[in-house]
C-alpha cells in the first residue's frame, strides 16, 4: 500500500570556489519534486541532497545523490528533478567555467484521504452527528 508524500519545499546552496575572482553559478530555474509513492511507516530523512555538476554554459551534465533520503522512490524523483534544474553558469575572473551546485530538497509528509485506512474512514463516519431531520419549522 502507497500514499503520497508532498515536497514542501527546497534550499539551494552554492559551494563557492576557494580561488579569487570566481562566482558561483546562480539557479534560474529549480525543478520541484510535487507528490512521490511511498510505502506508509516507511523510515527515512526529510532531506535529499543532490549534487548538480554543470558545464561552463551553466547546463546540468550529471546528477548525483549527495545524502540519500533513505526511500529510493524520492531519491529517483529527486534526480529526475536534478537534470531538469537551470544555471547561469559560475564564472573565474569574468570567464563562464564548469562547476557544481548542491540542492537540498526538504520533505514534508502530508496525510491525504487515500492514505487512512478503513478503520479511520470508519471510525471518522461513526463520529459525525447525525443529519437533523425536518420537522417542518422554519
Amino acid at each position: 500500500m502507497k500514499t503520497s508524500i508532498v515536497i514542501a519545499g527546497l534550499a539551494c546552496v552554492a559551494l563557492a570556489g576557494a580561488q579569487e575572482g570566481f562566482v558561483e553559478a546562480k539557479p534560474i530555474h529549480v525543478e520541484p519534486l510535487g507528490e512521490i509513492d511511498v510505502i506508509p511507516g516507511a523510515v527515512f530523512a526529510d532531506t535529499v541532497m543532490l549534487r548538480l555538476y554543470l558545464d561552463a554554459e551553466g547546463n546540468v551534465t550529471s546528477v548525483e545523490v549527495w545524502s540519500s533520503s533513505g526511500d529510493q522512490a524520492v531519491d529517483a524523483a529527486a534526480l529526475e528533478a536534478g537534470e531538469k534544474c537551470r544555471f547561469l553558469p559560475a564564472t573565474q575572473d569574468g570567464e563562464p567555467v564548469e562547476s557544481y551546485f548542491q540542492i537540498y530538497y526538504r520533505l514534508s509528509a502530508y496525510r491525504t484521504r487515500e492514505y487512512l485506512s478503513a478503520e479511520e474512514k470508519a471510525g471518522t463516519a461513526e463520529e459525525a452527528p447525525p443529519p437533523k431531520e425536518d420537522d417542518g419549522r422554519d
